[in-house]
């Protein structure tokens, strides 16, 4: 397993951060994935290698972010732990049991909207319960978690009705409506504009600290992990790997204003270096120039 982040001197975890730590670790190992890899066969029949030697370890109610470059196998992990898909070699147990197929243990938000469009937004946080066998609580348990997203004043509306944001949250709704033990978020709010995107961030927040629920949320936003997380594992590509698991030294609970602070600042830099290392050699495309001599824009 990779190490976590070794701060500098002038970065040293505030007490309050080292508590918070201290009492994670403490907690009991919810998620354990050890050495997954997962190879697939490219068009051309070459075997090509996702991911390689993924291991760490999630704790009941820890946040963890996942990053990385584009085509590291962030969604791919996401969809392994999820039981959408499956490794070729390695294991994950959930409360110390084998993931091999979807359950209501684990919860799955998508990038896309995917409620169901014919089906009220009451009805579509409903279903699951109702699927589960459990329909005589569930119109009552949907307006719960409703009113716990914000949304019950919504309730007998459509999807199609809703903006972007009030989608999610419906889907977020729904998702925990089961009560799994862990939450998967696959890039939940890419597709929304920057400032429903902070509001999200915000509500999700508020959720997770007042549901007993664990988190694992893969982003290509490095803001957006050190924003929400507690540790973020770092993946690099060709094939993708952990490269770093870093511990957040950012105090809870979060606000916007500390995005400008030493702690967040450094962590960035941090984060930025791992991700954009493979890139550095990378070479300048060769494009034409267009424009008249002595007409620069530089």
């Amino acid at each position: 397993m990779a190490a976590s982040l070794e701060l500098p001197s002038y970065l040293d975890l505030a007490p309050a951060v080292r508590e918070r730590f201290a009492r994670i670790d403490a907690r009991s190992v919810v998620l354990e994935v050890k050495r997954v890899e997962k190879r697939f066969r490219s068009p051309r029949g070459e075997d090509v290698v996702a991911l390689h030697d993924i291991s760490f370890d999630v704790h009941r109610r820890e946040f963890i972010a996942v990053i990385g470059p584009s085509g590291c196998g962030k969604s791919t992990l996401n969809r392994i732990i999820a039981g959408l898909d499956h490794p070729t070699s390695g294991e994950l147990l959930l409360d110390g049991r084998p993931v091999s197929e979807p359950g209501p243990d684990r919860g799955m938000v998508f990038q896309s909207y995917t409620l169901f469009p014919w089906l009220t937004v009451k009805k579509n946080v409903m279903f699951g319960l109702q699927m589960s066998g459990r329909g005589g609580v569930a119109e009552s348990e949907a307006l719960q978690w409703l009113e716990m997203v914000g949304l019950s004043d919504f309730a007998h509306l459509y999807p199609k009705q809703l903006s972007g944001g009030m989608k999610q949250r419906v889907a977020i709704a729904r998702a925990l409506a089961n009560r799994p033990r862990i939450l998967l978020m696959d890039e939940p709010f890419g597709a929304l504009d920057a400032q429903t995107r902070c509001a999200m961030q915000s509500y999700l927040l508020q959720i997770w600290e007042n549901v007993d629920i664990t988190i694992l949320f893969v982003t290509h936003d490095l803001d957006e992990a050190i924003y929400l997380a507690d540790r973020i594992v770092v993946l690099g590509r060709q094939p993708g790997h952990v490269k770093e698991i870093i511990s957040v030294p950012v105090p809870r609970p979060r606000s916007p204003e500390q995005l400008i602070s030493p702690h967040f600042i450094a962590t960035r830099k941090r984060l930025d270096d791992l991700i954009h290392a493979q890139d550095v050699d990378a070479k300048e495309i060769p494009i034409p120039r267009l424009t008249p001599v002595g007409d620069d824009v530089l």
